[in-house]
């Protein structure tokens, strides 16, 4: 009675009186077990993404903080003591 085309079966009777009325298990063990991954994905493949992740924040993270500095000599300073005080995040 799986609507998802993989079977599951267990020996306990609640789990299969619950598997027959909301196929939660076969779902679960379809999206977690069977689900078919590609062999070329790896460690290097899932740590590039987080490195490429990282650098989208700094960059925005950046932007938004060089908006507020002031670069000026008389200035520098308080630009910098306004953003760690009163810009929300800084």
């Amino acid at each position: 009675m799986s609507s998802q085309g993989s079977e599951f079966k267990s020996n306990s009777a609640i789990v299969n009186w619950i598997e027959y009325r909301l196929p939660v298990f076969s779902f679960m063990n379809g999206q977690l077990n069977e689900y078919p991954t590609p062999k070329n994905l790896n460690y290097m493949w899932n740590f590039g993404s987080l490195a490429g992740i990282v650098l989208v924040i700094m960059i925005a993270t950046g932007i938004t903080l060089a908006m507020h500095y002031t670069a000026h000599v008389d200035y520098a300073f308080d630009s910098v003591e306004r953003i760690m005080r009163d810009v929300n995040y800084g």
